[in-house]
């Protein structure tokens, strides 16, 4: 074959070019391993990666470089920290910033790409931290959707007892993968996740496992339990009680742990058996939560003590374990098994069947009824002893006083919860618990089961008092309670005049007045009325000044800004004070003064008036709201007269 004037042979006739072809999930690298084309590009950036040569010099110390990943990240320039730690990568070891790039994906919702980036960094040699699973791990509970991240992440976490993993997981990487289960709510992958857990060890589990596990049960029974049609009220009972045996194995197996001082309850923990309890349809499941208050804090009891279920004397056999259990022994937590993922079509050595064999991880729609034992009517009755060190108790705190006024709303047992109130939140006691809105609310429902409106009216002012004044826990929904409770004690001649300093505690507190708690109001006027129709007039001022002319105000000068919902509740609520005009001039009959008779019709007149001249007003604005929304421009605006 001739060759051409410069020496090189010709190419065939049939023969293609050669292209370099460059993709976004691919680095160009040269000879000598540096990189020289940026991905996603078709020609190299050589001034680019120069620059970054440039910086890495000063960028020797891991640290460094870790430290001015951060910076680019907050800076939100990823692309350049990416590359920067690609170069980085074929020098030394820098694990710490590959895992600030993960997390940052991960905080952005960008799973696939924080995926990706995993998936590369193991392949530039550089070996995944304990750091980058749990990263990993947590960023995948972020996401919206957990149900759609779960394979993803059982696909990572089972991947990490590989024999070739260069981590082992502990006890972080376990609760992060349990977390997404629970929100995914998926219970068959939270026992297959659990089934792993060693006895004892770093990959035990700890107070934060055996949390989520009893919340997840709670949420997921919670979510079947409404579900499910009305109709079916005995499926919704056997359903609440599944899950309360759950719960009871569990606490059962948490005991031992705890005394043998390997396991280190806290409030979160307390608090999650207990409101697992709440879901229980018995007596006994209430009381328990008094009794799981004095065994793991050390509370007194307040209240009496149910009898304790005696053990069988019959025959002496222990009665058969239920399908229902979750006992950690029975589904494997205690020891340190492989489940596999695979299913199994049965066990020849044994011959049992898969039913028998991944019972304890089935879900509880498909268990029989539990049989609660005497062990386990029993678990929370062990009292604490003096060989258990004061430190080793649960510290209370809100979510606690919240849970134990709870139980006692149940049980119906108002001193009890009074005394409970009395003893966490004194000042001078051994708790000295501060309460939150929420534990105010709780306390208000229980004064409103005793038809205590005195005290909700001294409870309303200690709240709006002092340091409680500036942390704003007066909300709408305190007074709604409030002037419930003075409904409820309708039969009291003072309730009327209970019900009126709530407004006055209402007008200073919130902008503008709640609209529900003025028609409670109104209701009890209206009752009041047939027994002292006076008061009700006199009370029906309170609410025409300010109350009724606020909210007026409210709609007239902000109705753009107000929802359609609020200005028809506050319409509703005029419609109510003309009614109630009519109540009283039919209660009192001939004993109305002719001033206050004057004054009712004045008063049904003028708000009749105003709810048609809003509602015309109304109907206006919406069509202009129409018109500019259909691009016709903006309206000038035009002042309407009320």
């Amino acid at each position: 074959m001739q060759r051409d004037s410069t020496g090189m042979l010709p190419l065939p006739q049939d023969a293609k070019p050669l292209r370099l072809q460059y993709t976004q999930s691919e680095d160009v690298v040269s000879h000598n391993g540096r990189h020289v084309a940026t991905p996603g590009t078709k020609e190299p950036d050589f001034k680019r990666m120069k620059e970054l040569d440039k910086e890495l010099v000063y960028l020797q110390d891991p640290l460094k470089l870790a430290e001015h990943t951060i910076g680019l990240l907050r800076d939100g320039d990823d692309g350049k920290a990416l590359d920067l730690i690609r170069m980085a990568s074929k020098r030394a070891q820098c694990t710490v910033s590959w895992n600030h790039v993960i997390d940052y994906e991960m905080s952005k919702g960008r799973i696939q790409k924080a995926e990706r980036v995993y998936n590369e960094m193991k392949k530039r040699a550089q070996p995944p931290d304990a750091q980058t699973y749990t990263i990993l791990l947590r960023g995948f509970s972020w996401h919206p959707h957990p149900e759609q991240t779960l394979p993803r992440a059982l696909k990572i976490y089972h991947s990490m007892y590989a024999h070739n993993c260069p981590v082992q997981p502990n006890a972080i990487h376990t609760n992060a993968a349990l977390k997404v289960c629970a929100l995914a709510k998926d219970m068959d992958a939270l026992w297959g996740v659990a089934a792993k857990l060693p006895a004892r060890g770093s990959g035990a589990a700890d107070n934060l496992t055996f949390t989520i596990i009893l919340n997840a049960i709670r949420a997921v029974t919670w979510q079947a339990y409404t579900d499910l049609p009305d109709e079916e009220v005995e499926e919704k009972c056997l359903r609440r009680q599944r899950a309360v045996m759950q719960g009871r194995r569990l606490w059962e197996e948490i005991i031992p742990r705890w005394r043998a001082g390997n396991l280190w309850i806290d409030e979160p923990l307390v608090c999650a058996m207990g409101r697992l309890l709440l879901l229980g349809t018995t007596e006994r499941d209430h009381d328990d939560i008094l009794s799981l208050a004095e065994q793991v804090m050390g509370i007194p009891r307040q209240g009496r003590r149910l009898p304790e279920v005696e053990q069988p004397t019959d025959t002496g056999e222990r009665p058969p374990a239920s399908s229902a259990s979750v006992d950690l022994e029975e589904s494997g937590m205690s020891r340190n098994a492989q489940v596999d993922e695979t299913p199994v079509e049965g066990d020849e050595s044994t011959g049992s069947p898969p039913e028998e064999e991944d019972a304890a991880f089935s879900p509880p729609q498909s268990l029989p009824i539990p049989t609660l034992t005497p062990a386990l009517a029993n678990v929370f009755r062990d009292r604490p002893t003096s060989k258990v060190p004061s430190v080793s108790t649960a510290r209370p705190g809100c979510n606690t006083l919240s849970l134990l006024l709870d139980a006692c709303i149940r049980l119906h047992a108002v001193r009890p919860a009074q005394a409970y109130w009395g003893l966490l939140t004194d000042p001078s006691g051994p708790y000295d618990i501060e309460p939150d809105s929420e534990n105010y609310h709780m306390y208000l429902r229980l004064l409103r089961y005793q038809r205590a409106s005195k005290m909700t009216v001294q409870l309303l002012r200690e709240m709006h008092s002092g340091e409680l004044k500036d942390k704003k826990i007066l909300q709408p929904k305190t007074f709604r309670i409030a002037m419930s409770c003075c409904v409820r004690d309708k039969m009291n001649r003072h309730s009327l005049g209970y019900g009126q300093r709530i407004l006055e505690i209402m007008y200073k507190a919130i902008e503008p007045p709640d609209v529900k708690t003025c028609g409670l109001y109104l209701e009890l006027l209206c009752t009041v009325a047939r027994t002292d129709f006076r008061a009700s007039i006199a009370a029906l001022r309170a609410l025409e000044v300010p109350g009724m002319r606020l909210l007026k105000n409210w709609v007239n000068y902000e109705m753009r800004d107000v929802g359609d919902a609020q200005v028809d509740a506050v319409f509703h609520l005029a419609k109510r004070v003309a009614g109630a005009c009519d109540v009283l001039r039919d209660v009192a009959g001939d004993q109305l003064d002719p001033a206050d008779k004057k004054w009712l019709a004045e008063l049904q007149l003028r708000w009749g008036a105003w709810v048609r001249r809003r509602k015309t007003i109304g109907a206006h604005l919406r069509e202009r709201r129409k018109t500019i929304f259909r691009g016709a421009g903006p309206v000038p605006a035009r002042r309407v007269k009320v």
